[in-house]
This record gives structure tokens, C-alpha cells and sequence, in this order.
């Protein structure tokens, strides 16, 4: 079996090897994404995502797989965040926190990609499928948050206004992790030089970290300050669809 696996391996890596730049050309993407977290998430916000790909294709390969098989990787510029809203208890009076968080990251993706030519008359038309890891690092965007007491008669406690603090509070990367990894899936129609995908895009990295309710309660009732009341918050999730436009290609023949 290991000598199976071995020379599957080596096989793979020579396949690899064969690699050659393909494709390239722009990408624009919209969608639905959020926080993966159940305790503050409110609502999805409009995710989005713009950039360029290239393709590196297998075509001076002998393998079966030369023709159907290729990589893809680039550069998009990607949004995601969310509205939340968190219910906390401010002594005897019930407090309301609420706001939103819009993050740009520069994301890099390693995709491997099957595109299949459709049995039909017309030529040229492909359904495609996609996957692998993406990388994504935090560049700019806003934080903004504020705090509400409902049940508090004062103008100032009832209606107080959004709370921008200073510079560094409104960076949303003072309050997530600044990087993120992601798993990319999703599904492709091809004709001629337009590519349209629809694709999930899950972050398996928390965004950050938050109070845990239960260890809080375990902590007060054992007197045990060794509890970590800290647990990972969300991760990054959306939903998108794309199109692309292939520009040109590096293979000249």
C-alpha cells in the first residue's frame, strides 16, 4: 500500500511539474456575507469581490486528465462582515449593543478546477467544477458600534449616538484577526471567454475571540480563576456569484 501511495504521489508531482501558464483575465463578484457567529449576528451584509485570476493548464501533458483538469490562482480584493446585535445586562436595566463591521482583505486563492464540454450542438460551451484554500489578509474598512437602554428614561442613555471612538476603534482590525483562511467551493458555466461561477466561500480561521456564558457562570461557581472564559467568535462565510472575462492568453500558439 505505501508503495501505492508513493508512486501515486510521485505521479501527481510529475503532472504537476507540467504545469504551464494558461489563461488570465477580470473578475467581479457579489453576494450575501456575514460573521458565522449565532450569539451577535443580526444580518448578512453585501459582500463583493473584484480582481484578476490566471490559469495555469496542463496541455503539453500525455495525461487524461491534460484536457480537463487545471489550477487557478490571482488576486481579488474581497468585502465581509456583518450587522450584530448583542443583549447584555447593564445592572438592573437590559442594554442593547448593536453595529456593524465592513472588511476589505487582499485575498489570494489556490483553486484546482474540472471543466467538462457540454454534449451539445454548439460548441464552446463547459459546466465546471472548483475547490481549494484561499488566504486573505485584512487591509482597511469600518467598525462602528452603539449602545442602547431602552428601559432608561435619560435621552442619553435611551438614544445615545453611534459611538465612532477614535481612529483605531473604527478599524475593524482591531477587532478581528487581520488574517484569514478560507475554503473555496463552488460551480462554473463557460462559453467562449465569459465564466460565470457561484461559490462558497467558508473561513475555517475566528475572526476573534469572546466571553463564554457557561465557563463565566462555572468560574463565579467554582471560585476557579484558572478557566479560560475565552472562546473563538465566527468565522468569515459567503455566498457569491461571479463573472469572469478571460483577457488573453500567455500560450501564443
Amino acid at each position: 500500500m505505501k508503495k501505492i501511495l508513493l508512486l501515486g504521489l510521485m505521479g501527481l508531482m510529475g503532472f504537476m511539474a507540467q504545469a504551464q501558464f494558461g489563461d488570465y483575465g477580470i473578475k467581479l463578484g457579489l453576494g450575501s456575507a456575514t460573521i458565522d457567529d449565532d450569539l451577535t449576528t443580526k444580518s448578512n451584509i453585501l459582500g463583493a469581490s473584484v480582481g484578476g485570476y490566471i490559469n495555469y493548464t496542463f496541455h503539453e501533458s500525455e495525461s487524461m486528465l491534460a484536457e480537463v483538469f487545471y489550477l487557478q490562482t490571482g488576486l481579488n480584493l474581497i468585502r465581509r462582515g456583518n450587522n450584530f446585535e448583542e443583549i447584555m445586562e447593564n445592572g438592573t436595566n437590559l442594554m442593547i449593543r448593536e453595529g456593524y463591521i465592513h472588511a476589505w482583505y487582499a485575498q489570494i486563492p489556490f483553486l484546482a478546477c474540472v471543466h467538462l464540454e457540454m454534449p451539445i450542438r454548439q460548441a464552446g460551451h463547459s459546466i465546471g467544477f472548483f475547490m481549494g484554500p484561499a488566504v486573505g489578509i485584512g487591509l482597511t474598512g469600518v467598525y462602528s458600534e452603539r449602545k442602547v437602554s431602552p428601559y432608561v428614561s435619560s435621552l442619553e442613555s435611551n438614544y445615545d449616538l453611534r459611538i465612532h471612538g477614535t481612529a483605531k476603534d473604527r478599524d475593524p482590525f482591531s477587532h478581528l484577526n487581520r488574517i484569514d483562511v478560507s475554503a473555496i467551493l463552488g460551480l462554473s458555466y463557460e462559453y467562449r471567454d465569459l465564466t460565470i461561477t457561484a461559490y462558497l466561500d467558508h473561513g475555517f480561521l475566528a475572526t476573534s475571540t469572546g466571553y463564554d456564558v457557561l465557563r463565566i457562570i462555572e468560574r463565579l461557581q467554582t471560585g476557579n480563576t484558572d478557566i479560560n472564559i475565552r472562546i473563538p467568535n465566527g468565522t468569515n462565510v459567503a455566498y457569491m456569484v461571479s463573472v469572469a472575462y478571460r483577457l488573453g492568453s500567455f500560450n501564443k500558439k
